[in-house]
Order: C-alpha cells, then sequence, then structure tokens
C-alpha cells in the first residue's frame, strides 16, 4: 500500500516536566497530531454495512473511530494522536488500519507524522475488486487571502473501473487543454489551487485523448479565507460507473474545509 503525498515537517517540542506528570497539567499542554478520516471505498452491488469501517491511528498513544460509512458530504472525524519524540518512536512513525466490523481487516499501513500538524486520511477502492488502500496528506494550515480559497483535489474514483487510463482536471471556463492536473491516478492528490471564492467548477477528463473526452463536470461551494480538500468521489457507492460513458452525472465532488488552528 502506498500513503501518498506525505511531507515530512520539524516537529514542535512538546512541554516536559523534570517529574513524572502523567495525567497532569503537563501532560495535558502536550503537543499532537490531528488526524482527519474520510470512508470513500465502495463496494459494486454490495450493502452500506460493508462499507462501514473502524479507523485506528497508533503511535506512542492512539486514538479511533467507530463505524464510519461512506463519507460523502459529511465532517470528518478528528483523530488525535501524540509523538514523543524522547521514545524515539522510529522516527515518528503510527500505524494506520482500518477494519470492518462483519469482515475483518481492510487496510493497514505505517506513516511519520509531526505534532502540531494536521493531515487528511482518505480510504477509497472497491470491495469487489479486492483493492482497498487509505492516503494520508498534510494539510497546508497557512493563511488564506480573503476573498480567495485554497484547494487540492484527492481523487477516488478509480480510472481502471471505468475503463480508462487516468483523468485530467480543468475549470470549467478554462479553454480545451488548459489543465491544472494531468494523469490523474486512484489515490493521487494535486498540489494546492488558489481561486475566487464561490462556485468551483471543475471538468474531469480523460487522460491524453485528443480532441478532449469529457467524463464528467463537478462543482461545490468554496467559502473566502478557507482552505479546502476536495475529494472526487463516486456519487453511489453501491452502483458505481463502469465505464466513462455511463459516469456523466455519476461522480461529485465533496469540498471539505480544513479546521482553523
Amino acid at each position: 500500500m502506498n500513503v501518498g503525498f506525505f511531507v515530512p515537517v520539524v516537529v514542535a517540542a512538546a512541554l516536559a516536566s523534570s517529574c513524572d506528570d502523567e495525567g497532569g497539567i503537563f501532560d495535558s499542554l502536550r503537543s499532537e497530531s490531528s488526524v482527519y478520516y474520510y470512508n470513500q471505498i465502495t463496494s459494486q452491488g454490495g450493502a452500506l454495512s460493508d462499507l462501514t469501517v473502524d479507523f485506528t491511528v497508533e503511535g506512542d498513544e492512539s486514538d479511533s473511530v467507530n463505524d464510519v460509512g461512506y463519507s460523502g458530504a459529511d465532517d470528518a472525524p478528528e483523530l488525535n494522536v501524540r509523538i514523543d519524540d524522547a521514545n524515539d518512536n522510529e522516527d515518528n512513525s503510527v500505524q494506520i488500519r482500518g477494519v470492518n466490523p462483519g469482515s475483518g481487516s481492510l487496510f493497514s499501513d505505517r506513516a511519520r507524522l509531526s505534532n502540531d500538524t494536521s493531515y487528511t486520511a482518505v480510504s477509497y477502492g472497491d470491495l469487489t475488486t479486492g483493492s482497498v488502500d487509505v492516503g494520508l496528506f498534510q494539510q497546508d494550515q497557512s493563511d488564506v487571502e480573503t476573498g480567495t480559497a485554497r484547494f487540492r483535489v484527492i481523487n477516488t474514483v478509480d480510472p481502471d473501473i471505468l475503463n480508462t487510463f487516468s483523468f485530467d482536471l480543468r475549470y470549467n471556463d478554462s479553454d480545451d487543454g488548459q489543465y491544472f492536473v494531468e494523469d490523474m491516478g486512484l489515490g493521487d492528490a494535486t498540489d494546492y489551487q488558489s481561486t475566487d471564492a464561490g462556485s468551483l467548477n471543475l471538468v474531469v477528463v480523460e487522460n491524453d485523448i485528443d480532441p478532449e473526452e469529457e467524463i464528467d463536470r463537478v462543482e461545490c461551494s468554496l467559502s473566502g479565507g478557507r482552505a479546502y480538500d476536495v475529494i472526487l468521489a463516486v456519487n453511489d457507492p453501491l452502483d458505481v460507473p463502469t465505464n466513462v460513458d455511463d459516469a456523466d452525472g455519476e461522480l461529485v465532488i465533496y469540498c471539505h474545509p480544513h479546521e482553523r488552528i
């Protein structure tokens, strides 16, 4: 499995006491990392219960959330994990696990986190193909100018299922061929983009086809002064289109604002 687009940063120093203060004021002030989890796993012809995930991040300390269904436009649960540098925890590594209560393990991987940093975790893939994975993406928490929005797109739609190679993305009002990302595969994320606040309208096309072959148009709303994870997904996780001709109107983007820190 691949945990994609992870960018290491310098870990902030945690407050410490010269005495054993576990559970005390110094312990409560220690820094930690935040992980926001979205579940975009699909199951062609399956049941919603097949998609439920118990999600865990385990480092020096652990946090978990149970019964997370297909996320859609729902807000992400936040998990908090402390990384104790003094313990040399394998270079700040954590284990990320997803389990379906009925069928067992869905994914398991390791990643490196930093304290005082926020991350987006997204599970994706289709259970009927036996391919489920999780991506971990560090959030850019820097300020966003008033009247503009910053976003990146995380792709959870499998081009193989649509019988194509990969996707290109452009703005709806841009000319053909003016793509802000090309050759986007399952689990990939774009660089952050800046745009005017308001409606975000994107066109999903087949990669490297001339003339352009449009797959679908998707849209959502972005507020000014905010940063977003924009997840490209299927509208119905139990009825995934199986070719590009059937995908028109079946794709969607869920625009999730980063929590302010």
